[in-house]
Formats: structure tokens, sequence, C-alpha cells
């Protein structure tokens, strides 16, 4: 089921971030999902900075409004709840979240209009305990325990995409059709009498009594590929080409060739493996 969430309340903070590609990647992914609000503490390098513009890729709403504190009791001075982000256990009691649950449980706060951190640590070494024991939960995502090593933004990108899950429905299905829509049922019943009458016909349809069973079958193929007016147009014209074929050909050994196709037989283009 798809809510309004308040995307506004939501801040991603990065944590002594040492390279400012990490950065601006960090704030491509949060864009894609349409959260905008970064917050910095402590980066490495001078802020802001060439490397983390050009890795953004266009993010640079998201770079221009980003905040930068010196340490992580500052950033969090104005959010009512932090999670942080951890592979390692640690020596200490705080409640472990996998992602569906994190989800849950800040929709839950966005709703009171709480205003919650998500709180990344450095590339090599994440956060320390000081800085874990700062924030209300933990978020364990759950990787391979034999190669779990995430770079930030891929860390980033799995959490916003599972808070956008709540304003967004991620069971989405359909059909692009360019130029064309989806067949009415008085073309498609038109189409089902032309390849009846076609397939009577050549005779096809025998013996008489399994006709109703078997045009069944066949208009039961065709209603489950959801055909477009042109694919309907097109098999139609597929059906005329057919019915005309061979009876224009002159050519002795060309229709000799033609009934072999009929008959399921090979030729020299179409030799079986």
């Amino acid at each position: 089921m798809e809510k309004k969430i308040f995307k506004n309340n939501i801040s991603i903070i990065l944590v002594e971030p040492q390279l400012g590609e990490n950065i601006g990647t960090v704030a491509r992914a949060m864009l894609n999902f349409g959260f905008e609000n970064l917050v910095l503490v402590n980066p490495r390098d001078d802020w802001p900075n060439d490397y983390a513009i050009k890795a953004a890729a266009g993010a640079i709403k998201v770079i221009e409004k980003t905040k930068v504190f010196k340490n992580l009791e500052d950033a969090l001075s104005e959010f009512n709840f932090a999670f942080s982000t951890t592979i390692r256990p640690r020596d200490m009691v705080k409640r472990v979240n996998g992602l569906e649950k994190m989800a849950e449980k800040s929709y839950k706060k966005l709703e009171m209009k709480q205003k919650i951190a998500f709180i990344f640590g450095r590339e090599k070494s994440g956060l320390t305990n000081h800085q874990i024991s700062l924030t209300d939960e933990i978020i364990e995502i759950p990787t391979n325990k034999d190669f779990s090593s995430l770079n930030l933004a891929q860390a980033v990108i799995l959490i916003v995409s599972e808070l956008n899950r709540l304003g967004v429905s991620y069971a989405k299905e359909e059909i692009v059709i360019p130029d064309s829509f989806p067949a009415n049922k008085k073309d498609l019943i038109s189409f089902f009498n032309h390849l009846e009458r076609a397939l009577d016909d050549s005779g096809f349809l025998k013996p008489l009594e399994k006709k109703p069973t078997m045009m069944m079958n066949i208009r039961n193929i065709f209603n489950r590929s959801n055909l477009t007016d042109q694919e309907v147009k097109t098999l139609r014209g597929a059906i005329t080409a057919l019915l005309r074929w061979p009876n224009d050909e002159c050519n002795d050994e060309k229709i000799k060739n033609i009934k072999k196709i009929a008959n399921g037989s090979t030729n020299k283009h179409n030799k079986e493996h």
C-alpha cells in the first residue's frame, strides 16, 4: 500500500567521509529516490569540492544544500531519532533492525512529524562505538557474511530505496506499447472469425465435433498474449498472405517446397539439428 512520506524530514549523515567522489555518488543516490538532505561530519577534504560535484552527476541541489558540522553531536542536535548503520557486532545493548522494520518504524515517526537521521561511518572503518552510542537504533543490511563490505553510495541507496518503497509501489507491472494500444474485443473477435474461416478452409479444424474445443483453445492462446491493435492487424495480414500462398506462385519447384513446409518437412533453408 502506498503512503505519503515526508522526505524532507529525513537526512543522510556521513561521518568523516574521506573521498569527495563518495560524497558525490551518495548525493546522486539520494536524489534518485527524492531525498535531498545531506549532512557531513568533519569531512577530510575541504567542502564543497570538485570531485564531489563531478561524481554527483547532476545532483547539484543535494550538494548545494549540504550542511557541514565538526562533530556528530552537533549534527544530531535537531533530530528526534537516529539510526546508525554497521556490519560489525558491537559490545552494547541496542536494537538492531532489518530494512523492512527500519522503514516501518520510520513511517510511524514521520507521521508524527519527527526528524530522522541515517548515519554512515567513514569508508574504511565505519562508525566508532561512541558514535553509535549517540544513535537510537542500528540498521543491519543483510549482505553476504563472507563479503559484506559496501561502499557508501551502495549502503545509502539501499536505505533510501527501502524508504521510497513506502510511497511508491514496487509491485508495478506494465507493458510499454509505443504508438499502439491494447486491441479491443471487437477487433479480437473479428480476428478470431477470420482465423477460424482460414483454418476451416485449410482443413485444420477436424474432426468437426472437436472444432469448438479447438477454437476455444486457440482463442485462449491469443487472449493470454494481450494483443495490441497493431499486432492484430499484423496477424490478420499474415492469415491473408497464407491463404493466397501458394496460389499466386507459378514456379513448380517453389510450390513443391511450400508443400514440404506445410507438411512440417525441412528444406535447405530450414535444416533440423
